[in-house]
């Protein structure tokens, strides 16, 4: 990795939980475009 974060304020990125497909959007994703999985958004920390 070059050190640089990829993250963009506004822009959220899902992962699907079934597929593990990630999926970069400007908006709200309620399922998974491929599969129809349920997404999570990792773009936010988790602890």
């Amino acid at each position: 990795m070059n050190g640089i974060d990829p993250y963009k304020p506004g822009e959220s990125v899902y992962e699907c939980v079934s597929c593990s497909r990630q999926i970069r959007t400007d908006g709200h994703l309620s399922s998974c475009e491929e599969c129809g999985g349920e997404v999570r958004n990792i773009a936010v920390p988790r602890e």
